[in-house]
């Protein structure tokens, strides 16, 4: 068997990867020439953030990586609440690539490459990631799937071993997002309407119980924020506005994203890119609705035939520091759903069958239907409505 180079990180085991090629010729990717004119490193990050944010697709299963110069990646990892000025937090960036590479070559076996597996800097795993289909890159980009888990399940962690009540958590991310709400109106994105709502008892108890899926836990609009936007223009800069500020793409909650607005054409015009493009860039359009008279329907099952809008669910990255807690940095996550809708199709929600009173209505039809017992021939039992 040949000798492999092994490499140790502090106070781990020494992990096997790959032969190491000369340092002297390893050069980070640098911006893709295949970019077309006009279309910058951080506007590529932002198409890529939207094609997440409306697909919905889970990032350990993509094959995708958006990251073109190091102002992009600091840009994401800001986003996930590292302070990148600081060389203690990046050190525990770091410490999640070391668990990965760790976890990949002990668990799975993998063999990688020393300059992938311990970069001279962070930055440059995410950029190797970016730059095509090399092996280098393949290797790269699982580096990230898992440092992505293991943040993942460290913020979960975090919130759920401090002394902090869901009011508290739910009252800072109001107050991050507000903050991000008026920063977009100050950038020009006409905001015409803003409402952040929390789930009354009463609300959820109906949501599970016309759900076959009865899990508290699988009940994702405990807390919504609802942005209606003046025209559709609006609507794609309020969500790239949303997914460079607010939270990083990878943070979308797979399977819960919902697109009965945007199309083609309207991506296309923004980003001022050929579809053809954005076709070969995404891989799938399928995301996006056509044309505009075959928008997507509303896939709730209660929702009116004609009700559209864009909607996903993601954990939104909270910084505690100041819970008195051990970890540092301490990153905690809480998770939200974010529904955005232009003021034209937002009027023709509200109208006849696409409206709220609708909705709810049919809601606890299906609700009592399911309490009396769906398939039983007996009576309905009486209700007050029935008196006179």
């Amino acid at each position: 068997m040949e000798d492999k180079q092994q490499y140790t990180e502090s106070l781990e085991p020494t992990v096997p990867v790959g032969d190491l090629k000369d340092s002297s010729v390893f050069d980070p990717p640098r911006m893709s020439a295949r970019l077309p004119p006009g279309l910058s490193a951080d506007r590529l990050l932002d198409l890529g953030a939207v094609y997440q944010a409306l697909a919905g697709d889970s990032v350990v299963d993509s094959t995708r990586s958006y990251f073109q110069n190091r102002s992009t990646v600091e840009r994401f990892l800001r986003l996930c609440c590292f302070d990148t000025d600081n060389p203690i937090e990046m050190a525990s960036v770091d410490a999640l690539r070391a668990e990965a590479v760790t976890y990949l070559s002990d668990l799975h076996g993998y063999q990688i490459p020393l300059e992938v597996a311990r970069p001279k800097h962070i930055y440059d795993l995410f950029l190797t990631a970016s730059a095509g289909n090399s092996e280098s890159s393949r290797f790269a980009c699982m580096i990230l799937k898992v440092m992505h888990i293991l943040y993942h399940i460290s913020s979960r962690e975090l919130v759920f071993n401090m002394r902090i009540s869901e009011a508290e958590l739910l009252s800072r991310l109001n107050s991050k997002v507000f903050r991000v709400i008026d920063e977009m109106r100050a950038e020009g994105i006409t905001v015409c309407e803003f409402a952040a709502g929390k789930k009354r008892r009463s609300s959820i108890t109906t949501k599970l119980l016309a759900k076959r899926d009865t899990v508290a836990t699988h009940i994702f609009d405990k807390l919504r924020f609802r942005i209606v936007v003046k025209s559709r223009d609006d609507l794609i800069n309020a969500l790239i506005y949303i997914m460079r500020n607010l939270l990083p793409f990878n943070f979308v909650m797979p399977g819960q994203s919902e697109n009965g607005i945007i199309t083609i054409d309207d991506v296309t015009r923004v980003f001022g890119v050929e579809p053809s493009f954005l076709k070969s860039f995404w891989g799938d359009t399928g995301v996006l609705v056509k044309e505009q008279k075959e928008l997507a329907t509303h896939e709730n099952e209660f929702s009116g035939p004609g009700y559209r809008c864009v909607n996903f669910v993601a954990e939104i990255p909270l910084r505690l520091d100041d819970m008195g807690v051990e970890a540092s940095p301490a990153i905690g996550a809480v998770e939200t759903e974010i529904q955005l809708v232009d003021a034209m199709t937002e009027k023709a929600n509200s109208r006849g069958e696409n409206s709220h009173e609708r909705y709810k209505s049919r809601q606890r039809v299906h609700v009592r239907k399911r309490l009396e017992g769906i398939d039983s021939l007996q009576a309905r039992l009486p209700r007050f409505e029935d008196i006179d």
